[in-house]
């Protein structure tokens, strides 16, 4: 009868008890723990360059460049980007203190490492400190504006500048060229979406959007809204919206401009307030008297295909005029 060894291992007689414990012992690899340590050091010293980069007080900018670069070398390309969209320099990004303390050869030496999109983090952090710094160029440059998803239509990048007329008094002009603006709204609104534009102007972001609503009662609004980490706003605004001669030499007198007007005048309400508090949570307007966006008629003009309010290739010439109260 066979014994249970024997159905193991297909022997009679068990290993010898040396035979068992004289095999060489595992040899624990050391080499992953020292690289486990270089790689933190080296982290540590690259953190450490970068902090100096952005916070340090004897700014050179003309070393900035190659002291950048010499960090990017010293980590794998995906480890620098990681770093440098942490919050790990006095709670804030690098590029957050770039913007913040005005360096933009920092900003701009630090931007091209990071691959790919931003990540949440970072691009939060990119939004506080374009508000803080009232900067819409940068906002601009480092492309954090909403996106609308009509590229396949082939047309030329909008057109949106902040010009600063009566700073003591918060005034600002918002300057827009949409091309396309009427085949775009109609392919927008089947998708539900609309146009939407962000611009940064008087310490805030805002939203303009040009949209019929859900469910739709036949009438193109267009409506200003606030963004996450903007503080609350009362203001007044009017967006005129330039006409074109369609036909020049006709003498037929030059259309007029359309004004529309935007203010809380109208509302119970005493605020513009954005939809999010900075953690994130659902602002309560209706207990704060506040409302989210304000909303007024566009007209049924989107829909003419002889409108005088785009040229001759489809191009939106408008100027957001807003006076903060």
């Amino acid at each position: 009868m066979a014994t249970n060894s024997e159905l193991v291992d297909g022997s009679s007689t068990p290993p010898a008890y040396d035979t068992i414990f004289s095999a060489s012992p595992i040899q624990c690899d050391q080499s992953s723990v020292f690289s486990s340590r270089r790689m933190k050091k080296k982290r540590t010293a690259v953190l450490s360059r970068i902090r100096d980069i952005v916070l340090g007080p004897d700014f050179t900018p003309s070393s900035v460049v190659p002291n950048v670069n010499a960090c990017a070398a010293a980590l794998p390309a995906a480890e620098f980007s990681k770093i440098l969209q942490k919050r790990n320099i006095e709670g804030h990004t690098a590029l957050y203190w770039a913007i913040v303390n005005n360096r933009p050869q920092a900003l701009w030496a630090l931007r091209k490492f990071i691959s790919g999109h931003y990540s949440s983090v970072c691009e939060d952090d990119l939004h506080i400190a374009c508000i803080i710094t009232s900067d819409h160029a940068i906002f601009s440059q480092l492309t954090l504006g909403v996106r609308n998803e009509d590229w396949y239509l082939g047309c030329s990048p909008d057109r949106i500048q902040v010009h600063a007329c009566d700073e003591p008094t918060n005034q600002f002009n918002v300057v827009l060229r949409i091309g396309m603006f009427q085949k775009r709204l109609r392919v927008a609104t089947s998708r539900r979406a609309g146009l939407k534009y962000n611009f940064v102007a008087g310490g805030r972001i805002w939203l303009l959007h040009f949209h019929m609503p859900v469910p739709t009662n036949g009438i193109w609004r267009v409506e200003i809204g606030l963004c996450q980490y903007s503080l609350p706003a009362r203001f007044n605004a009017v967006l005129v919206i330039e006409p074109h001669n369609r036909k020049p030499g006709t003498g037929a007198a030059p259309p007029e401009a359309l004004k529309i007007s935007s203010s809380l005048a109208n509302t119970k309400s005493v605020a513009l307030a954005p939809w999010l508090t900075p953690d994130g949570r659902f602002i309560p307007i209706f207990r704060l008297n506040m409302t989210w966006s304000i909303s007024n008629k566009l007209g049924d003009w989107v829909m003419h295909d002889e409108t005088e309010y785009v040229d001759a290739e489809g191009t939106l010439d408008a100027k957001l005029e807003m006076s903060l109260l």
